[in-house]
């Protein structure tokens, strides 16, 4: 295994050889060498592209950083059918190329965020109550209070839905799945769950403000 400034040296064609060779001993090198060397012309076009679709700048920086990450997942690239006046032009294009799918994937993220269905997967029922800390504010203590004294299927039911709706986002489709059959029951006992105990905590709530407005 030789070094990564040895790796580096090497020309274009080779280093995207080894990196694409399945067991090379510099395979990690090579790619680490071919981002150096490509990163600086792909971010100046990806801040181009970005800047057209009025996209801020941590977008270019989550496009070039999926665009590595794409290449490394299906590295496929080959000289002979890409297009280009020498080899760094054809596979500077290919990185192009990539960057056009995944910005597409980041619009399509960007969209099921603001409609509220986006899911990166790592959701997970929420099967105990937070604990309560002593400086917590009353409001916090109320909420703790209500939800220990409601049945388990409540209490799980209303932290799962508020660990993830609070984020703008309906909870995925899975995850409701996993939520009935944890609770055994349907759709229908896990809405009508939710607002029993929603109610029961505006119902506290209401108490507080009533009290805090007779106070001043």
């Amino acid at each position: 295994m030789r070094s990564y400034e040895d790796v580096a040296r090497l020309d274009l064609r080779k280093l995207v050889e080894i990196f694409q060779s399945e067991m090379h001993a510099d395979k990690d090198n090579a790619f680490y060498a071919l981002v150096e060397k490509f990163k600086p012309d792909l971010t100046l076009i990806c801040e181009k592209r970005c800047d057209n679709f009025g996209q801020p700048t941590e977008v270019v920086y989550e496009l070039v950083n999926n665009v590595f990450k794409a290449y490394a997942r299906k590295p496929q690239f080959t000289f002979d059918k890409a297009k280009g006046e020498d080899d760094y032009k054809a596979f500077l294009g290919y990185l192009v190329g990539i960057a056009r799918n995944e910005l597409t994937n980041i619009f399509r993220t960007q969209r099921k965020k603001a409609n509220g269905t986006w899911s990166d997967g790592a959701e997970r029922i929420i099967t105990e109550i937070p604990p309560i800390h002593k400086d917590s504010s009353v409001k916090a203590k109320i909420i703790h209070q209500v939800l220990s004294e409601l049945p388990y299927s409540h209490q799980v039911i209303y932290c799962t839905y508020t660990s993830y709706e609070k984020i703008g986002c309906n909870l995925p489709r899975k995850l409701q799945e996993e939520l009935r059959d944890h609770l055994s029951i349907a759709q229908t006992s896990v809405r009508v769950y939710k607002k029993e105990a929603n109610d029961k905590i505006k119902i506290a709530l209401k108490g507080l403000a009533i009290i805090e407005d007779e106070k001043d």
